[in-house]
């Protein structure tokens, strides 16, 4: 089974991944077949267009509703989709396969095929009291593309996504016991009653000085250590997909109830509250840190 198999990227993938969004100003996102972002180019936040759909709007929860209906047409249709998505922009989704076997998805978008806005988000703009020319200007700063580009971009895409493969700069290998405990956390983490060293056990039929000897010999952590840096490490995973969601909503995502004890918790691991973690999300001080720029690309037409 796939869940039981470790997926490992080459850190070339990255560099590519990062070179083909900087030259196109597109967003790339790589996701594993159950749509946990692994890779995204340039750690772009997003487009200023889409985070005014998500932020002004609220409408975030769309965005990732249709990732997945996407992403599960991608995969029964077996090839790559291109479509308008619910707010305008194009994006598109492509399978990731090894030896045949679905482990993830890259999509690349937010950019324009189009001159002008769709009136449908204009009208949920405008119903909320908010200035339509923002939204327009937002939407020219994306990047356009005629057909031949898009086809040619696309076809560069592909190629790259499979030269990725083909040159195993992804592999897929079983994990050790150790990696096993880590996604039976992650799949488990928001209900608490679940989290326990015996129930881990039970699930990987192993006893709990051996989850416990595992644990401690391959990461030098207890296994109260495991979940509560694995809980930490998803909560800022959802901070930086969703930047505004509340400390409380997130929390409680990863299995706290409290939010003022998971701050103090969070503080004691990362040393920082995790207000401090969220403001550097928001003012994206996160989105160039280790890329080097030589100089700034010419604007594309």
């Amino acid at each position: 089974m796939l869940e039981k198999l470790g997926l490992f990227f080459d850190e070339k993938v990255q560099r590519l991944i990062d070179s083909f969004a900087y030259c196109f100003k597109v967003k790339i996102t790589v996701f594993s077949f159950d749509m946990e972002e692994l890779i995204i180019g340039l750690r772009n936040p997003g487009s200023h267009f889409c985070q005014l759909i998500q932020q002004e709007l609220r409408l975030r929860y769309r965005c990732c509703r249709q990732d997945k209906l996407m992403c599960e047409r991608c995969e029964r249709k077996q090839e790559p989709l291109v479509y308008h998505c619910h707010a305008g922009p194009v994006e598109t989704v492509m399978p990731i396969k090894i030896n045949g076997v679905l482990i993830g998805y890259a999509m690349l978008g937010q950019f324009r095929t189009q001159k002008a806005l769709s009136e449908n988000i204009l009208r949920e703009w405008s119903g909320v009291k908010l200035e339509p020319e923002q939204l327009k200007n937002a939407f020219l700063e994306l990047p356009f593309f005629d057909k031949p580009t898009l086809d040619n971009m696309l076809r560069l895409f592909s190629a790259q996504i499979a030269f990725i493969v083909t040159s195993e700069y992804i592999r897929v290998r079983r994990p050790e016991l150790a990696e096993q405990v880590i996604h039976w956390v992650e799949a488990h983490m928001a209900d608490k009653t679940e989290l326990d060293l015996d129930n881990v056990a039970a699930a990987m039929s192993r006893s709990r000085s051996t989850i416990s000897h595992s644990i401690k010999r391959q990461l030098g952590l207890s296994f109260k250590q495991l979940c509560i840096i694995t809980r930490i490490q998803r909560f800022e995973s959802i901070i930086a997909a969703d930047p505004y969601i509340s400390i409380q909503d997130a929390a409680l995502k990863v299995g706290y109830e409290d939010p003022f004890y998971f701050s103090r918790v969070y503080k004691k691991v990362r040393l920082t509250p995790p207000v401090t973690f969220i403001k550097s999300i928001r003012e994206g001080k996160t989105l160039e840190d280790g890329f080097t720029f030589f100089g700034e690309p010419p604007a594309l037409s």
